[in-house]
């Protein structure tokens, strides 16, 4: 998709950093446009780095290991100095002409110039990059202890920096192929609820609801990572996993909270579906819907996580819901399902234009189950805009 690059320069500069170390999956693919397979492979302690620099920020220097290398040829980013560690074998034997690619590949893929493990390749990199004495940005939650501790005691005249948070608020600004990678992604969600609320019907179960909800998701080139769905009062506890044994009945609500991805972006959306019937127990659905629109409509770019917090829970209670509380109302999301900022209370984080957040007000009774509303929503000085092409209002649905 691209990395936000003029903000990642101006956060390095705020940092007086030399250079950043990417670490995590989510920070490597965002910067160099791969998803490393080591990461997901080992996700504790694959190694994979992304290393780039102040000097020339659009160039992104690459640690991987020689088994996955070939990942690097899938970078949408301008790729520099690549360090390769472990052992591979590719065999040439000299009778096949190599396309182009093949001939990179080739050149990765030398077994004679891989290092023993990824700190030693990572040691390397840096050292080849003039970055031995400098002030380096470390991303601290992807990075295992002991790698750390070998860069240190390896590269003493450098300063390692933590980091992590900072990438995160690079990251928490979307370039416009990233607002529309979400986009996509959240409609996904919407099409197949909307199609789900088709074909329902009375004494259909939870798993069915489910196979046909995670069906529509991959038919999109999407994948179903968190389908949150349940019937009636069982979506009180709703992350536990789908039944055959529960079956919609007639005043039944169906709740969505659906959490997919879509080429590494997150979509987080919630919606409601009642079956043939909207109960008068349901009523406080109206006012979680209302107070979602209007906190939506006045949320403002330099606001804080907690006035955005205290906007919507006001925004609700003056719909009708005096009694509702809660402990969040939302958070960014992007590469991540949450994101900077979280819209809690004592939250400093600020929103900024160009961010998405998912805006939600999820409300849980026991005997009831859930009424839950969420869309994402791109913060912009001219007014915000709902990534989702339709409004949550009542859906009451009959099926087939």
């Amino acid at each position: 998709m691209g990395a936000n690059i003029k903000r990642l320069v101006s956060k390095m500069e705020n940092q007086s950093l030399d250079a950043i170390i990417a670490c995590t999956r989510e920070n490597i693919r965002y910067f160099a446009g791969f998803d490393p397979v080591v990461k997901i492979l080992n996700p504790y302690s694959g190694q994979c780095y992304a290393v780039i620099t102040a000097q020339h920020p659009e160039v992104v220097h690459i640690v991987h290991s020689i088994g996955e290398i070939d990942q690097v040829l899938d970078a949408t980013s301008q790729i520099g100095e690549v360090m390769t560690y472990g052992t591979f074998y590719r065999e040439d034997n000299g009778r096949s002409m190599l396309t182009e690619e093949e001939q990179l590949l080739k050149h990765y893929s030398q077994v004679k110039n891989s290092y023993k493990n990824g700190e030693e390749a990572l040691q390397s990199l840096l050292t080849k990059l003039h970055l031995h004495s400098g002030r380096i940005g470390i991303d601290e939650e992807g990075i295992n202890l002991n790698v750390k501790q070998f860069l240190v005691a390896n590269l003493p005249t450098a300063a390692f920096i933590p980091s992590s948070r900072m990438i995160k608020l690079v990251r928490a600004v979307k370039t416009s192929e990233e607002v529309a990678a979400l986009s996509y992604a959240a409609q996904c969600i919407e099409q197949a609820v909307d199609t789900v609320a088709a074909e329902i019907y009375e004494g259909i179960s939870e798993r069915e609801i489910l196979r046909i909800f995670n069906y529509l998701i991959i038919s999109k080139g999407a994948n179903p990572y968190l389908p949150m769905l349940k019937i009636g009062r069982h979506a009180v506890g709703g992350q536990r996993l789908q039944r055959e044994d529960n079956k919609l009945q007639a005043g039944d609500l169906i709740w969505f909270d659906c959490d997919i991805v879509c080429d590494g972006y997150w979509a987080d959306i919630a919606r409601v579906l009642f079956f043939k019937e909207f109960k008068p127990k349901y009523q406080k659905y109206k006012a979680l819907y209302k107070g979602q629109l209007a906190a939506i409509e006045q949320i403002k770019p330099g606001m804080s996580g907690e006035a955005v917090f205290q906007l919507t829970m006001q925004s609700v209670h003056e719909a009708g819901f005096q009694e509702y509380r809660r402990h969040h109302v939302g958070h960014g999301i992007g590469l991540e399902p949450y994101e900077l900022p979280i819209l809690a209370p004592s939250s400093e984080e600020v929103v900024e234009e160009g961010m998405v957040l998912s805006i939600e007000t999820p409300y849980y009774e026991f005997g009831l189950g859930a009424l839950h509303v969420e869309d994402p929503v791109y913060i912009q000085e001219s007014g915000n805009k709902m990534l989702t092409q339709n409004q949550a209002g009542i859906q009451v649905v009959e099926g087939k």
